[in-house]
């Protein structure tokens, strides 16, 4: 998060130039990633969303980033400045803040010491955002929340989507394309995400293969997931025979009864703990597995830092 020292004699548009000419220096943002929208940087700072777009058209006009239509302000892969060049603007900068340091009487032992504790704060930092996944059944979005974590390595919340008003202070929530008018108004000063999911081939392909007549057994960990899961299954495979559900809550007998009368088992990772025990080897039996779209984690790579 920026800081802003509003005591500085450092306008406040200036501090802005360069804490994000920082982190573009430092890889925070890579050529191609766009900043964070100039109401939403203002909102966090606390400042007129003008005095971000100032801050930001002077880095543009450095050739640092470029506004492009449609997707805010994004970085340039601009020419690195020749190695002469960065030591004089380093020495001057240096310069400058050692001054006024000796001028609040600290000696050198002291200069020193503080130049390695920020040296070393600089190797830690790790701006924190807040990430959401909002999704219309939780096994859904813990799955799409643990695959963010496994690929961005960053902690990723999850919640149903009527719940998303409880994460007023979330920096970018991740919606189904089809619920994102649904939570717009929701969460006014959030990055919101539309995003897609899938279902792993291999479940489609052997729903794919079963007859009318044949039963199929659907087996999740909560009962929230069935209905919804239902609808995606018939509609990405065509089946129209009978289905059998219930969620592993519910309890093993249950699940006994169901795998006997069903000619293949699909079952999601929630509930494959309590499925295993009871399968076996004269069963059709495949996991489901849920994800979100390479796609949209893609396109995520350029939004979220």
């Amino acid at each position: 998060m920026i800081e802003i020292d509003r005591s500085s004699n450092t306008p406040v548009h200036q501090q802005v130039v360069t804490a994000m000419r920082f982190r573009i220096a430092n890889g925070q943002f890579r050529v191609g990633d766009r900043l964070p929208a100039t109401r939403k940087l203002a909102s966090q700072l606390g400042i007129s969303f003008h005095t971000v777009r100032k801050a930001y058209l002077f880095l543009q006009d450095e050739g640092l980033i470029l506004s492009r239509k449609g997707s805010g302000f994004v970085v340039l892969d601009a020419n690195p400045l020749g190695k002469s060049e960065r030591m004089e603007r380093g020495a001057s900068i240096l310069s400058v803040a050692l001054k006024e340091v000796v001028g609040l009487g600290l000696d050198e032992g002291e200069i020193d010491y503080l130049i390695e504790e920020q040296l070393t704060l600089l190797d830690a930092e790790d701006e924190k955002v807040k990430i959401v996944v909002a999704m219309p059944f939780r096994e859904l979005g813990q799955a799409c929340a643990k695959h963010v974590e496994n690929t961005f390595q960053k902690d990723c919340a999850h919640c149903l989507l009527g719940d998303i008003k409880k994460h007023a202070d979330a920096d970018f929530i991740l919606v189904p394309f089809r619920h994102m008018k649904q939570v717009l108004s929701s969460n006014p000063n959030a990055d919101l995400v539309a995003v897609g999911y899938e279902i792993n081939e291999e479940a489609l392909a052997a729903i794919a293969r079963l007859l009318d007549h044949e039963t199929l057994g659907l087996v999740t960990r909560h009962p929230d997931a069935i209905a919804s899961l239902l609808a995606e299954l018939r509609g990405a495979t065509g089946f129209s025979g009978q289905v059998l559900a219930v969620s592993a809550e519910e309890g093993d007998s249950f699940l006994t009864s169901l795998i006997q009368q069903c000619e293949l088992l699909v079952y999601t990772e929630g509930a494959e703990r309590s499925v295993r025990t009871l399968l076996d080897r004269n069963r059709t039996y495949v996991k489901l597995t849920l994800r979100l779209a390479p796609s949209s984690i893609e396109r995520m790579r350029s939004v979220i830092p």
